[in-house]
């Protein structure tokens, strides 16, 4: 069974954190926060871009204070979540928002669409840029997407079990390449993050079976369709569109995150 290589690249988000600092009289646990990755924490990169992945409209981002802003959730990303859980009083700028002195706390660079592949991506020499705590999510398990389970055979279970291996695959490589770069690179604190058996828990649970669909009504692209009125139980459904989390599920994970990098705070 042969998957397109969209599914592969949704999902790996890369977290960055520069210069450490404990949280000190309601200041942030760090100064700045530089975020890259896809679509699971674009705040609106690609808003004026001419491509399909943007989604600037309602239903997307009913829930969030400036409403749909090109997110793709109904509310806030885990990216979001984790900057708020870090001590930042705003969220992270986007790339084309970001101006003046807000720079210095950070940008979000994420990207619908964008992959880690060099035909999809922009690689930047982070680490000789300053980087040197690094949060580096791995990928979930896109076996279970409503997307996957719409589009190829189950076998009787809940999710697509070869594109899972494929991802357990993937990230147990992941996992090898951050200790190597820990190793490698002078002053380091590379951490990888495990999302996979977090999701995989939610998926899993008792009578959470029926949740695994969009709860927005999708086009042809599996993106939520244009104002039209999305599931009444979007705070407890697990999937927004065919590809991405609730707001619900963002914050499950993004608090997970952020207990996992105590580590390095």
């Amino acid at each position: 069974m042969a998957y397109g290589t969209k599914f592969y690249l949704l999902a790996l988000v890369l977290l960055i954190v520069l210069e450490l600092r404990h949280s000190v009289d309601g200041k942030s646990d760090v100064p700045c926060f530089f975020i890259f990755g896809d679509s699971l924490v674009d705040s609106g990169n690609n808003n004026n871009l001419e491509n399909k992945g943007k989604v600037n409209y309602l239903p997307y981002g009913m829930d969030f204070p400036d409403g749909p802003t090109g997110r793709f959730t109904n509310g806030r990303t885990m990216a979001d979540v984790l900057g708020e859980l870090l001590g930042f009083k705003s969220f992270i700028k986007s790339f084309p928002t970001a101006k003046g002195s807000q720079i210095l706390e950070g940008v979000n660079y994420g990207s619908g669409y964008a992959g880690i592949r060099d035909e999809t991506g922009t690689h930047v020499t982070l680490h000789d840029l300053g980087a040197r705590k690094m949060a580096v999510i791995g990928v979930s398990p896109i076996g279970c997407t409503p997307n996957a389970t719409t589009f190829y055979d189950t076998n009787g279970s809940l999710c697509v079990k070869p594109m899972n291996e494929a991802v357990i695959l993937l990230n147990e490589l992941l996992k090898l390449l951050v200790q190597d770069l820990n190793k490698k690179l002078i002053g380091a604190n590379f951490m990888y993050l495990e999302i996979y058996e977090i999701i995989w828990k939610f998926v899993n649970a008792p009578g959470t079976g029926g949740l695994i669909k969009s709860c927005c009504e999708v086009n042809d692209y599996g993106l939520c369709i244009r104002s039209k009125t999305p599931c009444l139980n979007r705070n407890l459904a697990l999937f927004w569109d065919s590809f991405h989390p609730t707001e619900f599920v963002n914050l499950f994970t993004g608090t997970k995150s952020y207990s996992a990098l105590q580590k390095i705070l």
